[in-house]
C-alpha cells in the first residue's frame, strides 16, 4: 500500500514513473506469496518426497528477479538489448532452482543447481560489470547509488544460493529455519530495495537516464524556481503545462537548465 500511494503521489513524467510501478509491483508479488503461504495453500514435496517448500516462492521469484535486474538495467542506463537478456537468464535460473528442488531423478538435484547457478552467470556479469560500467558513464551520482542497490542484491542472490543449498538442496536446515532466512532475505531484496530507489529520487532525477536517454529538467520531482530558468529554459516554467521545446532550442534549454541548478552534466553526456 505505501509503495502504490508513492507511485502515485510523485510528480514525475511516465517514463520515470516507471521505476515507482516496478517496485510496487515486485512488493505486490511478495504480498501474495506470502498471504498464499500464511493461509497453507503454497506446499509441496520435495525431491526426496517428504520435507515440504513452498512452491509459491518460486513462482514469486520468477517474476520477482527479472524485475529487479531490469530495474537495476533502466537505472544504469544499459541497452535494452542487455535488459532483455539478463531478465530472461534471471527467469531460466529460478526455473533451474525450482527443478532441483522437485526432481526424483537419481541425484539431479546437483546438477539441476549447477545449471541455475550457470545460467545466473549473465545475472552476475552483468550487475557487477556491465551496467556498473553504464552507470558511471550517465554520471558518477548514478553510479555511486547503483553500486549500493546492485552490490546489495548480488550479496542477497548469494545468500539465496547458499540457503537453497543448505534447505530445499541439503535438507540441513528444518522447515522453520528455511523459511525465516527466505523471509529476511526477501524484506532485504524487495522492501529496502524499493524504499532505496524511491527516496534516492532526486539523484535519479537530476542525473539519471531512461534507457540510455538522459533525464532533463522537466522530470524533477522536486521544485525548482522560475528565477532559476533562462533563455529559452523558462518554456519549461510556462504553467499549466510546460512547453515543448523541440531541436536545437531544445538542447539549448537542457545546457541552460542544467547550467542554472548545478546538476553538473558533463561535456560528454551532453
Amino acid at each position: 500500500m505505501v509503495f502504490t500511494f508513492l507511485s502515485y503521489v510523485r510528480n514525475v513524467r511516465p517514463e520515470a514513473r516507471l521505476t515507482y510501478y516496478l517496485v510496487t509491483i515486485i512488493n505486490a508479488i511478495a504480498a501474495l506469496a506470502y498471504l498464499t503461504m500464511a493461509l497453507g495453500g503454497a506446499t509441496m514435496k520435495g525431491h526426496n518426497s517428504v520435507r515440504q517448500f513452498e512452491w509459491i516462492r518460486y513462482a514469486a521469484w520468477a517474476l520477482q528477479a527479472p524485475l529487479t535486474v531490469f530495474i537495476l538495467g533502466l537505472l544504469s542506463g544499459a541497452h535494452w538489448v542487455d535488459l532483455i537478456w539478463v531478465s530472461f537468464a534471471a527467469l531460466v535460473g529460478i526455473a533451474g532452482g525450482f527443478a532441483g528442488a522437485v526432481s526424483g531423478g537419481f541425484n539431479a538435484t546437483w546438477p539441476l543447481f549447477a545449471f541455475a547457478a550457470f545460467t545466473f552467470l549473465p545475472v552476475f556479469i552483468a550487475l557487477a560489470f556491465t551496467f556498473r560500467r553504464a552507470a558511471y558513464k550517465v554520471h558518477p551520482e548514478i553510479g555511486k547509488l547503483y553500486d549500493v542497490v546492485a552490490f546489495g542484491s548480488l550479496l542477497t542472490y548469494a545468500g539465496y544460493a547458499i540457503t537453497w543449498g543448505v534447505s530445499e538442496g541439503g535438507y540441513i536446515t528444518t522447515v522453520d529455519q528455511e523459511v525465516i532466512i527466505y523471509t529476511a532475505l526477501d524484506i532485504t531484496t524487495k522492501v529496502i530495495f524499493g524504499f532505496t530507489l524511491i527516496y534516492a529520487r532526486e539523484s535519479i532525477a537530476r542525473y539519471g537516464s531512461f534507457l540510455g536517454h538522459l533525464n532533463t529538467g522537466v522530470d524533477f520531482d522536486f521544485p525548482i524556481a522560475r528565477s532559476t530558468y533562462t533563455g529559452s529554459a523558462s518554456n519549461y516554467a510556462s504553467e499549466p503545462t510546460p512547453a515543448v521545446v523541440f531541436g536545437q532550442q531544445r538542447d539549448l534549454a537542457f545546457a541552460q537548465l542544467h547550467a542554472a541548478t548545478n546538476t553538473g552534466l558533463t561535456a560528454k553526456s551532453a
